[in-house]
């Protein structure tokens, strides 16, 4: 029976994709589900002939938002027609209380606010708060009484848009909404559970009823994360805690790694893959995150400091993460390792900078492991820096 309710809310959910641009992007983004490129291409750039003429909407500017996030390949033009979009948009103050209605559309400001994330545009972000909230406290009085997705939503959107681009939001998925904020990564969860909403979305779904797509969609959405489990890794979509997670795993795949003594076929000879500097771990951890980040750069160049022009080894735009790759040689101290590491973070992460965090790494040459305590202590005390993993290298290749 629940399966057959799901078919059904999903049809529902579904028929987004045949309305307009900010719909259609919105139903991808919720889902958590990619576009094809040529047609997210074509897309923005009619958003963007959109925005940049007389016929400028809030609903352009929410679906690029949308847009942005889902496809990170999207060129700069784009963000800039964006960031202007937004610009336009809060410049409209709802003088009338027609107008004020006219502007609170839940749909379209949370793609302002998921756009705003995806191009971390933290100076235009603090000024929409702003904005958003002088329109939401004048609106209040005008919302009705009982609680739906649309005031859910005006709510999550108030509430993330006061804690700051770089703020850490942590809430109870206590609501269908909540739960999207949290699966589509603008919220942490808090380790309670609210069984109340689970049996509440479950009553829904089943009901087969729902008067908006979009509530279909947000529930559907909900479901997912719900049934997923917050402690499995989403391989479509992995969180910053999933790629931690993932790479201190490293060393259980090491354990079939060719090490040959001899050959193994007649038409092969004996291989060995050593793991001899940076550059042979940093492709290592490239076929390992590869796969299941669509979005994983490498050697990607940073804005200089000064005469100082800063190289990350690994990067992912949508978790705004450097992975940084250290080669620890026996030869090195971890005195010499911490200090290297925290120069990096001050050079990745300096002010306006598109990425907030930075994983630390580190292939131990030496197999240190009595350091390694008091070493990931210490570099969990730098600021920003997030889950650092140490590799003893495998006995084997001693």
């Amino acid at each position: 029976m629940l399966h057959e309710a799901l078919r059904a809310v999903a049809a529902q959910a579904e028929t987004l994709t045949s309305a307009g641009p900010v719909s259609i992007a919105f139903y991808h983004w919720v889902l958590g589900e990619g576009l094809p490129a040529q047609q997210s291409a074509g897309m923005a750039r009619e958003l963007c002939e959109e925005l940049s003429g007389g016929g400028r909407s809030i609903h352009a500017v929410a679906a690029l938002g949308f847009l942005l996030s889902i496809d990170r390949t999207l060129s700069d033009a784009c963000r800039d027609s964006f960031a202007q979009g937004v610009d336009w948009l809060m410049g409209r103050s709802g003088d009338s209380q027609t107008a004020l209605v006219s502007l609170m559309q839940p749909l379209a400001h949370t793609g302002v606010l998921v756009g705003l994330s995806a191009t971390a545009d933290g100076v235009r972000w603090t000024k929409f708060g702003t904005w958003f909230a002088s329109l939401y406290a004048r609106l209040q009085p005008l919302l009705p009484a009982e609680v739906g997705w649309r005031h859910e939503l005006l709510s999550m959107i108030k509430t993330r848009s006061e804690v700051g681009l770089d703020g850490e939001l942590t809430v109870v998925p206590a609501s269908a909404c909540a739960a999207v904020y949290v699966a589509r990564r603008l919220a942490d969860a808090a380790p309670a559970v609210d069984d109340d909403f689970a049996s509440r979305l479950l009553s829904r779904i089943k009901s087969v009823v729902y008067d908006d797509p979009e509530q279909a969609a947000v529930d559907l959405a909900a479901f997912h994360y719900l049934a997923q489990g917050a402690a499995q890794i989403d391989l479509r979509a992995p969180s910053l805690d999933d790629v931690g997670l993932l790479l201190r795993r490293l060393p259980s795949g090491l354990r079939r790694w060719t090490w040959d003594d001899q050959k193994k076929t007649p038409n092969s000879t004996a291989q060995k893959w050593a793991v001899e500097n940076e550059y042979h771990f940093q492709n290592l951890l490239c076929a390992v995150l590869a796969p299941v980040v669509p979005d994983l750069r490498d050697e990607e160049w940073l804005a200089s400091v000064g005469q100082k022009k800063p190289r990350a080894d690994l990067v992912i735009p949508s978790l705004h993460l450097v992975i940084e790759v250290k080669y620890w040689r026996t030869r090195s101290s971890p005195q010499d390792l911490i200090s290297q590491i925290g120069e990096d973070v001050s050079l990745y992460l300096k002010r306006g900078s598109p990425y907030r965090k930075v994983l630390p790494i580190i292939w131990d040459q030496g197999r240190r492991t009595e350091q390694y305590d008091l070493l990931i202590a210490g570099l969990s005390e730098i600021r920003d820096v997030v889950s650092p993993v140490v590799i003893a290298q495998p006995a084997f290749m001693v």
